[in-house]
């Protein structure tokens, strides 16, 4: 460890977290850590221990985002964060064949897994029943009360922005809540046939295949991705088949059934139809209301009823863009200091945006943002770090995340090879400045209106 150095500030600043972190994290996770601040090249940084190596792991395996977020909000800039065993930590593992590094956990490490971080936003209280989406959620809650041994494999398929992955989110949440050494690893199919292809290079494939071995719950967003990659789809098949018979839960999502993906092996396309198959349909009007108003509470925004049926009469079969819509109205009546009217939702929603004729794709949306900043799109890719590069280049990602169907890692892939987390964290910080700052609100309302309007 490095020498220890003035650590007044941080250990406000880890204090002031630790009150937020325990209204996002389930049981009293920090509280037992020890804090130390280190120097390293000129900069300040975190080390969080404690005796505990499962708690180490857990923090450091699905919480760290969630952490990482909390101290760059309090302190106004990404914090370095390591966790590291005191001495006489107790060599408990929650996940078997971690790789530590120094003498310290490592989850970025060459072979390490690194799965994306739940959703604390996500959660079964935040999600609104309806006609379309009630058997799924039915079978989600059903899970969580039994894991692996009712509908396992757990299936659901819909189209893009009805909440499959909200309830994901919602299912994984809750099972740690109530067992929070529960080994949980949720990842998209692209993140899997990334792991296959790093591991084959590496020739680690036993070890990949041992992590994956060694979860408790496996949750695989748009498995659809997998179809037409033959190893990807060999060693699924292997781990889907260790995981079940060891009666473990396994939920997957998906935009078609199983029997309509392309190039999805006969084999696969069998057992992911061995347990539950769930779909999720658009909402209709009155679940569309429901879900605008259970918004709007969440959010503190005052939203009139006629409003509420206005936009959920524009906008009729994607929630994303049902909630993207209110956000942009609320946004600008916030800038603007007007009143969340009908008449001002007719102006700004004259056209819904799924009737547009030009589909939003990555780099149309590179393109706009690139305009409205000044920039030129290669300087989105490159790695600068500036402020007014970075800034830019993360709204592209949340964009990107919003109105298109790429995932974390493809996204990440475009602006300069970055990490699934990096989008992520892009995508959180963007939402969460929405939230709190009217002039950066304004901002993505006059560029998803240049993309609408483009």
């Amino acid at each position: 460890m490095n020498n220890p150095v003035d650590d007044t500030q941080y250990t406000r600043l880890w204090q002031e977290a630790q009150d937020l972190l325990a209204q996002e994290l389930p049981g009293p996770l920090v509280q037992d850590l020890q804090l130390h601040v280190t120097a390293a090249n000129g900069a300040l940084g975190l080390v969080l221990c404690s005796r505990s190596w499962l708690l180490l792991d857990l923090l450091a395996g699905q919480y760290l985002p969630t952490i990482s977020r909390c101290l760059a909000r309090l302190a106004g800039h990404p914090v370095p964060i390591e966790f590291r065993p005191l001495s006489g930590a107790k060599q408990e593992e929650l996940f078997p064949g971690l790789k530590t590094v120094r003498g310290r956990t490592q989850r970025h490490a060459a072979g390490a897994m690194a799965p994306l971080a739940l959703n604390p936003r996500y959660t079964f209280d935040r999600f609104v029943v309806g006609a379309g989406n009630q058997f799924a959620h039915a079978a989600c809650r059903a899970v969580v009360g039994q894991p692996g041994d009712r509908y396992n494999p757990l299936f659901l398929y819909g189209a893009v922005g009805l909440g499959k992955t909200h309830l994901v989110n919602a299912v994984g949440l809750d099972i740690l809540a109530a067992k929070p050494t529960s080994r949980v690893l949720y990842l998209s199919a692209q993140s899997f046939m990334e792991e296959v292809i790093g591991a084959i290079r590496r020739g680690e494939m036993g070890e990949f295949k041992d992590r994956f071995r060694s979860v408790d719950i496996l949750l695989v967003d748009d498995v659809q991705f997998i179809g037409g990659r033959d190893r990807t789809q060999e060693e699924f098949f292997h781990i889907f088949n260790f995981l079940y018979d060891s009666r473990r839960q396994i939920i997957l999502t998906a935009d078609k059934l199983p029997r309509e993906i392309p190039g999805l092996e006969e084999r696969l396309r069998n057992r992911f139809e061995w347990g539950l198959v769930a779909d999720i349909q658009p909402p209709d009007l009155e679940t569309r209301v429901a879900i605008l108003l259970k918004k709007a509470e969440l959010e503190e925004i005052l939203l009139p009823q006629d409003v509420a049926l206005f936009i959920a009469n524009r906008i009729t079969s994607n929630v994303r863009e049902l909630e993207g819509a209110l956000t942009t109205l609320a946004a600008f009546a916030s800038l603007h200091h007007l009143p969340l009217s009908l008449e001002l939702a007719t102006q700004l929603l004259a056209t819904p945006p799924e009737s547009k004729a030009i589909p939003l794709t990555i780099e149309r949306i590179e393109r706009a943002v690139s305009a409205y900043f000044h920039l030129r799109p290669p300087q989105l890719r490159s790695k600068r770090r500036a402020r007014s590069v970075a800034v830019p280049r993360q709204i592209a990602m949340y964009l990107c995340r919003r109105y298109t169907r790429a995932s974390f890692p493809v996204i990440g892939d475009h602006f300069g090879g970055r990490d699934h987390s990096t989008v992520i964290h892009a995508t959180q910080a963007v939402e969460e400045r929405i939230q709190r700052d009217p002039a950066f609100r304004d901002t993505i309302v006059r560029i998803e209106r240049l993309l609408h309007g483009s």
